[in-house]
């Protein structure tokens, strides 16, 4: 940038002028970062003004807010500009650009500050965009009137280009702003919606998936033309429970319920679906059962020694006895029709236990397909 000589040397107003228009166009290109873009501008205008200071203070909710500030003006506390110690707030008033060649007669201006910075000259202008004032940019020199016309022009425009460009920074930063509060919000409606979808497939007493879970999951199973071994269906329903209930109380009742579905959950293998249906009723779908009948018999007859055994209960020594019942899948059967002659035969198998015609040793029946 060349210097000039004088304000009335006629080459020297076309070189200011010119340094106008090229800070303008930076202004007009800056790259949207709000900080460094002002600092630059603060530093563009001091020089087009040989200032010896500059500030530009944006509108707050508690008051003016200094955005970026040199030589001078730097070295004033941000309370004081909102306390008239310059000329920004009469400028935010008025909406008009404002110009003091001597501060020390101008009632605009505090005393206080004037004669404790040293601060003889002022200009300053709104920052607008559209109908809006979003702040000043401001310049100060140390001496009586520093600045001419041509100053005074000069801060208008450029006071002019960075409201614009601050005004459309803000919309872009507010923008950004209210995007991430949309995609929060939708990150948390997603997770209360898998809340709800998980709440309305658990069950809420065992942790375990419950009968409209089990239903979806074995529909699945039947409808897939891809299975290489047969998957079993395992009705379970605990003997006795009633009786838990009545002679020790809901509370033990419920503890048992969570005992079975903990030794489900242990006994079973990682690929097994476990659900509990509702009351003291669970099921069980296991896929990949190769050696047919005589594995799901081995994986009931586990299951039933693992209830069996004695265990404090809400402090009550408690053996959980249990009839089970299974299915093997064959192509063409329904989940409905699958679930129905596991209960079947969970019943067969509970009959025969009552009627004696089978021990309470760990065992099981089959409906035959």
């Amino acid at each position: 940038m060349q210097p000039w000589t004088s304000a009335a040397h006629g080459r020297s107003e076309y070189l200011r002028l010119r340094n106008v228009v090229d800070a303008l166009v930076r202004i007009a290109e800056h790259s949207g970062d709000t900080g460094p873009f002002l600092d630059e501008a603060t530093a563009t205008v001091m020089e087009l003004t040989r200032a010896t200071g500059a500030v530009v203070l944006t509108s707050a909710r508690g008051g003016l807010q200094v955005r970026s500030a040199r030589g001078q003006m730097k070295h004033i506390e941000p309370a004081a500009f909102d306390a008239g110690h310059t000329l920004a707030p009469a400028c935010l008033r008025s909406h008009e650009a404002m110009h003091s060649n001597n501060v020390e007669g101008d009632d605009r201006v505090r005393v206080r500050i004037r004669k404790g910075r040293a601060i003889r000259s002022l200009i300053c202008t709104p920052l607008r965009y559209g109908d809006d004032v979003l702040g000043v940019p401001e310049v100060c020199s140390s001496v009586v009137h520093a600045f001419d016309d041509i100053d005074a022009q000069a801060v208008a425009l450029i006071g002019n280009a960075l409201g614009g460009a601050l005004g459309r920074q803000l919309e872009l930063d507010e923008k950004a702003r209210l995007l991430a509060r949309l995609e929060a919000a939708l990150q948390t409606t997603r997770a209360q919606a898998r809340q709800y979808q998980d709440a309305a497939l658990c069950d809420a007493l065992t942790g375990l998936p419950n009968r409209a879970h089990f239903l979806q999951r074995l529909r699945e199973m039947c409808e897939r033309d891809d299975l290489a071994d047969p998957f079993a269906v395992m009705f379970l329903d605990l003997d006795g429970f009633k009786q838990i209930n009545d002679r020790h109380g809901h509370a033990t009742g419920d503890a048992v319920l969570r005992e079975v579905a903990n030794d489900l959950g242990t006994r079973l293998r990682e690929g097994d679906f476990i659900a509990r249906l509702g009351g003291d009723e669970f099921v069980v779908l296991a896929p990949g059962i190769r050696e047919g009948t005589r594995n799901v018999a081995s994986i009931a007859d586990d299951l039933q020694q693992a209830l069996a055994r004695t265990r404090p209960v809400e402090g009550v020594c408690l053996g959980i006895h249990a009839s089970i019942g299974w299915v093997l899948h064959t192509p063409g059967s329904s989940a409905s029709s699958l679930l129905a002659r596991a209960d079947a035969a969970m019943y067969a198998h509970k009959k025969r236990r009552r009627t004696g015609g089978e021990s309470r040793a760990p065992g099981a029946c089959v409906v035959d397909t």
